[in-house]
């Protein structure tokens, strides 16, 4: 009896515990505003407004990290082609790296130009992708050397093709003393650098690189300080006057007296016509002597010619 007695109270307990907990409520689907493309969008295209509308979606239909807020896509880059009415999702876009090219670093208004270096004037290998440097040029003027800093502050968007700054060493060997630096790591050998410049300033750079020698100049972190600076020739450098090829270029003519048939030399003194001896006073003075034509030098590539000046 006390075991039947258990077992209908044991059953009534389970009754009344599942009556309490009832049928649980199935939830309806919800619907969100998700970010779709309004147009076809190319690869690597910039992701514009124009580009973006917006729908109606089931939260069980949406793909997995969709956009919903134009804003988180506006300004990225399509990593792939995106037909329009596609749901634009996290995968589709990404920002502007280098990884798309190095079109998409190159600051507005600005151009890419690369110059030729070597591990001196790439100062040894330790400018990285988004240092700043100053940029000098050495060259020959007549017989002076010449050296001028052309541009400050430059933003360098490569070194050889590297584009991002190499990852920081860290950590320390366990043989290494403490308090003492470690070896950095081997450089890559410097071949070449990318500047982003305006495009006056390309003109002078490439000119500067036709013309002799370009070096760099690393500046520190966060100086974007602009100094005006003379250019420095060989001579100055020692403390010494250029030498001078005319001593007296004060006595000389501003230009150089150039002689041609029938010309007189132009700034220069003509020395007094020599005068006809007295002739006997018995006898009548001779006649005067024609005066040759003036006449004109014309040359012709390798021909000559003298034409009358009249």
């Amino acid at each position: 009896m006390a075991a039947i007695i258990a077992l209908i109270v044991a059953g009534l307990v389970y009754f009344v515990l599942s009556q309490q907990a009832g049928t649980p409520e199935v939830a309806e689907p919800e619907n969100i505003t998700v970010i779709v493309a309004a147009r076809d969008i190319a690869a690597y295209e910039t992701i514009t407004a124009d580009a973006l509308s917006t729908s109606e979606m089931n939260t069980q239909a949406a793909p997995a990290g969709v956009i919903t807020d134009p804003q988180s896509a506006i300004g990225l880059v399509a990593q792939m082609p995106i037909s329009a009415g596609t749901a634009i999702t996290s995968a589709h876009v990404g920002p502007r790296t280098a990884a798309q090219g190095l079109t998409f670093i190159i600051p507005q208004g600005m151009r890419a130009v690369t110059v030729a270096l070597d591990p001196i004037s790439g100062v040894g290998g330790f400018v990285y992708p988004g240092d700043r440097v100053d940029v000098l040029t050495t060259f020959q003027q007549g017989e002076v050397a010449i050296t001028k800093t052309i541009l400050q502050n430059v933003e360098v968007l490569a070194m050889n093709e590297q584009t991002t700054r190499p990852a920081a060493q860290t950590g320390q060997p366990s043989d290494q003393p403490s308090g003492q630096a470690t070896e950095a790591p081997a450089v890559e050998q410097v071949r070449s650098a990318t500047l982003a410049v305006s495009p006056d300033q390309a003109q002078s750079l490439l000119l500067s690189a036709f013309k002799g020698a370009v070096h760099l100049a690393l500046r520190p972190r966060e100086d974007e300080s602009m100094i005006s600076l003379t250019g420095q020739s060989d001579w100055a450098l020692m403390g010494m006057e250029p030498p001078s090829n005319g001593e007296d270029e004060e006595a000389a003519p501003e230009t150089p007296p150039m002689m041609y048939p029938g010309w007189g030399a132009p700034g220069m003194q003509q020395p007094p016509a020599a005068q006809p001896a007295p002739a006997p006073s018995a006898q009548p003075a001779p006649a005067p002597r024609e005066e040759e034509p003036r006449t004109i030098e014309v040359i012709r590539g390798t021909e000559r010619e003298l034409v009358p000046a009249d």
